[in-house]
């Protein structure tokens, strides 16, 4: 009887994860597997523009993939149409659907540079490429004082 019953709740627990599970995609270039649901926890991979992910569920803000934690605001549970190679959905780009989702896209560039004209788009688009090595990063937060207890483990 005891073993049924613990047949039973294991069951019941695996029938629970399954209906929790969902299919996440990426809509970022590019975003850290992390370790733990944490920000500043170590990235054990990489996620790219339009991988799928089983989600088991979500925690702290983040998605718990089989491949790591992956952060919500980088990823989507609607169906997601792939286009070509570079882009999701209906022929927008990969880099128009980053920018849309930050809301900022080539229309709203061409606009604000029309009404701007000392706007200095090269200079936005050469900090966007700037990146930082995620070693340097945990040594600078740890110098100021900024990394919680374990962060970077």
């Amino acid at each position: 009887m005891k073993n049924r019953l613990i047949a039973l709740a294991f069951i019941l627990a695996a029938f629970a994860a399954a209906v929790h599970a969902s299919t996440i995609t990426v809509l970022v270039q590019e975003t850290a597997l992390r370790k733990r649901a944490q920000s500043y926890a170590p990235s054990i991979g990489t996620a790219r523009l339009g991988q799928k992910f089983e989600s088991s569920g979500l925690t702290a803000g983040f998605h718990k993939t089989p491949s790591g934690f992956i952060h919500a605001s980088a990823v989507t549970e609607r169906k997601v149409k792939i286009g070509s190679a570079d882009s999701v959905g209906g022929g927008t780009s990969a880099e128009e659907i980053t920018l849309a989702g930050k809301g900022f896209n080539a229309q709203v560039e061409k606009s604000y540079g029309a009404q701007n004209a000392g706007a200095n788009f090269t200079a936005v688009n050469a900090m966007e490429r700037r990146s930082v090595a995620e070693p340097a990063l945990f040594d600078f937060l740890r110098a100021g004082g900024l990394l919680a207890e374990g962060g970077s483990k």
